[in-house]
């Protein structure tokens, strides 16, 4: 829009070019508008906003999952804004594909707010959508709720009425968060049987309730659930499943898994163990031979690996996922197999066989010296023959700038009176790189020790934390860079996160940040 001056100095009403264009090419324009960009834009032009109306009104996706506007906007205004545009959509009589909203879930509002949303949800059904998500995740601030036992299970969860899923549908893809299945489940949900992805979030869904899912969820191709914590002995048969995620579910104390097709396995959690049950292994994955990549974080669970129930629990854990191409642990797993093989008089053999993992990332929870033991142990304990490419994540908090001052003053490169180095050898490893990268004597102790072993290294990359969190200033970066730069030939890449261009690992989710 333009302000034209008149000859006397008077400003004129703005020129609206925008109204002039033809109505196909505005449509298109505003197809690709998240809500709160159309609602921060809407005084560009007088017909902007309802046009904006229009295209949504017959447009196939709807889409109202725009966190950045929910959370500034009270649930009931979003509510009714979506419950206004499903309107004028089926007024319109157009055809729905996919309907996602995000809604601020903080304890009370699927009370408040449930028959508007299973209204949602039976609408874009009826209408033959294939994807449907429902997001009630709880604005920052209000999360800690989320775990408040004294809250009434109604006021927790949006019940599905039994007949919604009933009959057969279009669905391909349904994500749900804080829903009740129970009364949907009791019958023959035959809604189920074209879907391809499932995911349910908070969900209060029983062992047997996952069971009876499954066995109506015959093509299913991806199934997650997180923070399900009425699951205890989870049976999971899938044979076109190629994904599996389970996150949070505290209460899982055995999994079974018969999914040969599976290709892809995250789990965050507690390590799953059986008391009393020494000849009996917690977790069976069954007979995975597609299984290419594994993600295993157990960061936020406290000292797991010092409690005796845990004995072997993730040695255990970790050798039903071997032999895959690309795996992810963490710190908390690496100090299990480190205590373990230190404080066991005779500890059995932990034979885990990893010659065909060519990546692999270690999730931090933190770096001292209990944590670079635990690295320097585990990389020495299995044999990479084949490893290519090695992440870590570290830890973003704020360090100190003495301890990076006291990095530059000191010797780290003979690390052999603190850091136990017997045959170790990545010799095919081309690639290591390291994410908020602050320059501490730890860090500079880590880099020495896996350089030292990594005769064919080609790139180091380092990865700083964002500008306003680091305690180091130009003049310690450009000595820290000097340093490393002397402990490798390899070709040496410095940049900031949103500077990074460099190749990333399969797993770039970080569950326990979520």
């Amino acid at each position: 829009m333009e302000s034209r001056q008149s000859k006397c100095g008077s400003t004129e009403e703005p020129e609206d070019r925008l109204t002039g264009l033809p109505d196909g090419l505005l449509h298109s324009i505003l197809h690709g508008l998240s809500l709160k960009d159309v609602v921060c834009t809407s005084g560009i032009s007088r017909q902007w906003a309802t046009t904006w109306v229009r295209a949504l009104a017959t447009s196939p996706v709807l889409d109202f999952t725009d966190r950045a506007f929910v959370v500034r906007q009270a649930p009931a205004q979003v509510v009714a804004l979506v419950s206004l545009y499903l309107k004028r959509h089926a007024d319109q009589g157009a055809p729905l594909d996919v309907l996602r909203v995000a809604l601020d879930g903080t304890l009370g509002g699927a009370k408040a707010f449930g028959h508007d949303v299973v209204g949602w949800v039976a609408y874009a059904v009826a209408r033959g959508a294939r994807e449907v998500e429902v997001d009630m995740t709880p604005k920052q601030g209000d999360r800690a709720a989320q775990h408040d036992d004294t809250v009434n299970e109604e006021d927790f969860f949006v019940a599905l009425p039994s007949d919604l899923l009933l009959a057969r549908n279009s669905l391909v893809r349904l994500a749900l968060d804080r829903f009740s299945l129970r009364a949907v489940l009791s019958g023959a949900p035959a809604g189920f049987a074209g879907l391809r992805s499932l995911s349910l979030s908070h969900a209060n869904v029983t062992d047997d309730e996952v069971n009876a899912t499954l066995s109506s969820c015959r093509l299913l191709e991806f199934l997650s659930l997180r923070s399900c914590h009425l699951l205890r002995s989870v049976r999971i048969v899938g044979h076109k499943l190629r994904g599996l995620e389970l996150v949070t579910c505290l209460g899982i104390q055995q999994l079974r898994v018969t999914a040969p097709a599976l290709e892809s396995f995250a789990f965050h959690g507690d390590i799953i163990y059986l008391r009393d049950s020494d000849n009996f292994s917690a977790v069976d994955l069954g007979d995975t031979p597609t299984l290419r990549d594994v993600c295993l974080s157990h960061i936020g669970f406290g000292n797991m690996y010092l409690v005796p129930e845990y004995e072997y629990g993730f040695f255990r854990f970790s050798n039903r996922i071997a032999r895959v191409k690309s795996l992810t642990l963490c710190s908390v797993g690496l100090k299990h197999v480190w205590v373990q093989l230190v404080y066991d008089d005779d500890p059995p053999p932990m034979d885990v066989d990893m010659s065909n993992v060519q990546e692999l990332k270690l999730l931090m929870a933190s770096l001292d010296f209990g944590s670079l033991e635990a690295v320097s142990t585990f990389l020495q304990l299995y044999s990479f023959l084949t490893l290519d490419r090695l992440f870590f994540h570290l830890p973003g908090e704020q360090v100190e700038a003495s301890d990076v001052f006291d990095a530059l003053n000191h010797e780290i490169y003979e690390l052999d009176d603190c850091i136990y180095i017997d045959k170790f050898g990545l010799d095919c490893l081309r690639l290591i790189k390291v994410v908020n990268f602050q320059g501490t004597w730890a860090e500079l102790a880590l880099l020495a020790f896996l350089l030292q072993g990594a005769p064919a290294l080609e790139q180091l990359v380092l990865v700083t934390v964002e500008e306003e969190q680091g305690a180091s200033g130009d003049t310690p970066l450009k000595l820290i860079q000097q340093r490393v730069s002397e402990m490798t030939e390899a070709c040496v890449t410095w940049c900031g996160p949103s500077e990074d261009r460099t190749q990333n690992p399969a797993h770039t989710r970080f569950y326990h940040m979520e």
